[in-house]
């Protein structure tokens, strides 16, 4: 499916998607995303086993191994976005394909105030995508991305980079997923597929510094999207292995209690730990 050069190492870094593969897949793109959304909101499947198997068999033997998703930190995607951009790869910001295949579009796309614009493409995907849909997407400089990934992180999103097969190093997408829009989370947290892989970091909290659940600001138990953050003697506590890494409780951490430590022998696939930063 994929063309790719090696690396010095031995890693596909770079790779290309044929054009027949980029074109079809880029303008039909959203409507695999309306079926993944029906198949996960549609209850009556579930409610026979034989509806669930083979769903659950779909999700987990045919797309999750073709494509899933890997969690980022603003941090890490902006190394990555720099490195795109010196390399030259194309990278075009555009409507959220989750949203197009269910319809839930807006007809005015405004950027800061409906969340249209939270997914990007990158390299033929991009290209392929710019071609297809030139009115809801546009090419963009990782400097403005960057911005834009921590204005919608702030807000409540998590980050998630893409790719394909099993090819190291090579991110086709990536975009800013709130459950309420995202198909693929939303089908991680209501169904159990494992549609993303836990990031480069997790969690942890010094009870003495947290401010409690009753006070926190930011209610770092409601930014969690995967149930990681619960509560011990009215102080929040993190599951390690509940945690993706998002840094939605630790970078917003009104005082400081929350904080990223770094997950022993774990690498990711797509987003490789030198295109993140990490030696």
């Amino acid at each position: 499916m994929l063309v790719a050069h090696i690396d010095s190492r031995g890693l596909i870094m770079h790779s290309k998607i044929p054009f027949p593969l980029n074109v079809i897949g880029s303008r039909y793109e959203y409507v695999l995303m309306k079926t993944l959304g029906y198949l996960t909101d549609a209850e009556w499947i579930y409610r026979f086993r034989a509806g669930r198997y083979l769903v659950d068999r779909l999700a987990n033997r045919v797309v999750l191994p073709l494509i899933h998703g890997e969690v980022i930190t603003p941090g890490e995607l902006q190394h990555m976005l720099e490195r795109l951009g010196a390399e030259g790869h194309t990278m075009a910001l555009g409507i959220c394909e989750c949203r197009h295949g269910e319809n839930n579009i807006e007809k005015e796309l405004v950027e800061g105030v409906d969340p249209n614009y939270t997914c990007v493409m990158i390299g033929d995907w991009g290209t392929g995508h710019l071609s297809a849909y030139p009115g809801y997407y546009r090419r963009v400089t990782a400097a403005e991305l960057a911005l834009k990934a921590r204005f919608w992180h702030e807000r409540g999103r998590i980050l998630t980079g893409w790719g394909v097969g099993t090819a190291h190093g090579f991110i086709v997408s990536y975009c800013h997923c709130r459950p309420e829009y995202c198909v693929p989370l939303r089908n991680q947290i209501k169904r159990g597929n494992k549609v993303f892989s836990r990031g480069y970091n997790y969690a942890v909290v010094d009870p003495d510094l947290c401010l409690g659940t009753a006070k926190c600001p930011i209610l770092c138990a409601s930014r969690c999207y995967f149930g990681a953050i619960g509560e011990s003697d009215g102080k929040a506590y993190i599951d390690p292995e509940l945690c993706f890494g998002c840094g939605q409780c630790f970078i917003y951490c009104p005082a400081g209690a929350a904080s990223a430590v770094r997950r022993e022998h774990h690498e990711l696939t797509y987003c490789a730990p030198d295109l993140l930063g990490y030696e």
